[in-house]
């Protein structure tokens, strides 16, 4: 999701160029008042869908009032146990400081297909785990896991993928992508529940398409790229934090990438089998 220069407008997770991150002091964010970041990733070319047929499926909000459009939404999640919502740490982060952030008012929207309405329920989050190997810059071991004040237990919850499993990651394979994200990479952003299907791409085609330099660097060890190297299926701006399923497993989460939908320029996703150990180390 560094970058003086005409590159960096192109990378969905950052719009803007980056300051160096100082090392996170505790993993425990404090939740507080100050203005929340926009966070980036949104799905384009897929298909509407349900939280009824995805009950694990949570968007995350920040705001004090709650009932307009949107509902605040600024990132997606997931439901792995029925406190537990694993999303990426970038959506706990200020673009323009590059520093943590709190969120005023952060709720976990359970069961809510449009935003604009009063579906489901919005749930108090209480704490907020950075992986303590986290960084910003680098966009390296994306994950962050948000205590919920209350325990869903009605609610089915998402297996994540193995520590070292491979296969998941195996070019070719197919892996869905869920969000509220723009739907065109224009600011389209969508009242509904959205979900696409792309396949794995190959570290070392990642690798080519992110080699470093002007755009962030891919790191096959804590990341994974999926989409179509003609474009036009993606997650985008707003998706950040949610899921990639492979099988119906969590085998990623949205993290960063270059525009959206564009040729040779697939998604980047936290890769979960190389962070599930720490992730497990919270629930």
């Amino acid at each position: 999701m560094p970058h003086l220069d005409t590159y960096a407008p192109r990378l969905r997770r950052r719009a803007v160029a980056l300051l160096a991150l100082a090392a996170l002091p505790a993993p425990l964010i404090a939740l507080g008042a100050a203005a929340p970041a926009e966070a980036q990733r949104r799905i384009i070319g897929g298909t509407e869908t349900s939280t009824s047929d995805h009950p694990w499926m949570v968007a995350l909000s920040s705001r004090q009032q709650f009932g307009s459009a949107r509902s605040g939404q600024f990132c997606g999640g997931a439901l792995i146990s029925p406190t537990k919502v694993v999303t990426a740490a970038h959506c706990f982060y200020d673009e323009n400081t590059a520093r943590p952030t709190d969120r005023p008012g952060l709720r976990a929207i359970v069961g809510r297909d449009d935003l604009r309405g009063t579906a489901g329920r919005e749930v108090a989050v209480r704490g907020v785990w950075i992986d303590p190997g986290y960084s910003f810059t680098a966009n390296t071991r994306d994950v962050a896991v948000l205590t919920l004040a209350e325990p869903q237990t009605n609610r089915p919850v998402l297996e994540m993928v193995g520590p070292g499993e491979t296969e998941p990651y195996a070019p070719g394979t197919a892996s869905t992508v869920y969000g509220w994200g723009d739907t065109r990479g224009n600011g389209s952003y969508s009242n509904t529940l959205r979900r696409v299907t792309v396949p794995i791409v190959s570290d070392a085609v990642c690798a080519h398409a992110y080699p470093g330099g002007l755009d962030s660097a891919y790191d096959a060890r804590s990341m994974v790229c999926a989409g179509e190297q003609r474009g036009g299926r993606d997650a985008c701006q707003g998706d950040s934090g949610g899921p990639l399923l492979v099988a119906g497993r969590l085998a990623g989460l949205v993290s960063w990438g270059a525009g959206c939908a564009e040729a040779e320029h697939p998604g980047v996703y936290t890769r979960v089998s190389a962070v599930v150990e720490s992730v497990r180390s919270v629930m």
